[in-house]
């Protein structure tokens, strides 16, 4: 990170400042009288300290994202550009998810966002055809936004689809994922709640809530979504072997061995690293 513009210091500090922002701005927006989930544009800008740096970035927001991007110029003493966004429908969780995603890519490109508005309000009338027609349409741009990494507009065309179907856990577990892409953890894990609420046999579902709950230091709640998945599928060597480093963060050696173990006769060859600690 040495040399960089926009540092991770920065940018960790940064972060929940963006999530007070996108509150805010949707705050704002209801207030004025905008209709939820009408389609919007946002302005934005970014800064860094190289035009390189700028020219890369804003040919990426042209080609993958669908932004319209200005001229580079001076900012306050500082080379930047102003883009507008593409339309998309706009909820508080669709604008967070957007703007949590376009600060993600800034920090890649060694670009700051300095900030975005709206001139969306009540004369926004239009609004994303939601018949169930296109079902199959945003669940199909939803994971070929997610293959783009483009987890704001993932994020976003999963929630078109949930709209259109809530019944589907399928669409639920692909937005979580989406959200665990830009850190959104708390929103991804109702994700995989609402999930098993609908499938509460689905596997990877509880697989993908355990990491979660293990990161955010549930280990209790992360050890028994891994039993969960173990009972459906006792023979997955990955599973076994991230419910050891769970125990293990719980100060169970010996329930870590014997996972790290299990994972190993398994396949999981990487458990021998792990088992060697302990001796």
């Amino acid at each position: 990170m040495e040399g960089r513009f926009f540092t991770q210091e920065q940018f960790i500090k940064q972060f929940n400042e963006e999530v007070l922002w996108a509150a805010a701005v949707y705050d704002r927006l209801i207030k004025s009288g905008f209709q939820e989930y009408a389609l919007g544009e946002f302005d934005f800008l970014f800064v860094s300290d190289q035009r390189e740096k700028l020219e890369k970035f804003s040919a990426f927001l042209t080609a993958t994202y669908g932004s319209k991007v200005g001229e580079i110029g001076e900012k306050d003493g500082l080379l930047g550009f102003t883009g507008i966004s593409p339309l998309f429908p706009i909820d508080q969780d669709n604008l967070l998810a957007w703007g949590i995603d376009l600060y993600f890519k800034g920090f890649e490109f060694d670009c700051r966002l300095d900030g975005y508005g709206t001139f969306a309000g009540a004369d926004n009338k239009e609004f994303p055809n939601l018949e169930p027609s296109q079902l199959a349409y945003y669940f199909d741009l939803g994971i070929s936004s997610y293959n783009n990494r483009n987890y704001g507009a993932s994020i976003i065309n999963f929630t078109s689809a949930i709209k259109i179907f809530p019944e589907n856990a399928n669409t639920w577990y692909s937005r979580a994922i989406a959200k665990e892409a830009i850190f959104l953890t708390a929103k991804a894990r109702e994700d995989y709640d609402k999930a098993l609420e609908l499938a509460p046999t689905f596997k990877e579902a509880y697989i993908n809530r355990a990491v979660n709950r293990s990161e955010t230091e549930d280990y209790t709640g992360a050890i028994a979504d891994f039993n969960k998945a173990i009972e459906l599928d006792a023979n997955n060597a990955a599973v076994y072997f991230n419910r050891g480093n769970t125990k293990l963060n719980l100060g169970d050696k010996e329930g870590a061995r014997a996972d790290w173990t299990k994972a190993k006769e398994l396949g999981a060859d990487y458990a021998a690293d792990r088992l060697k600690e302990l001796e």
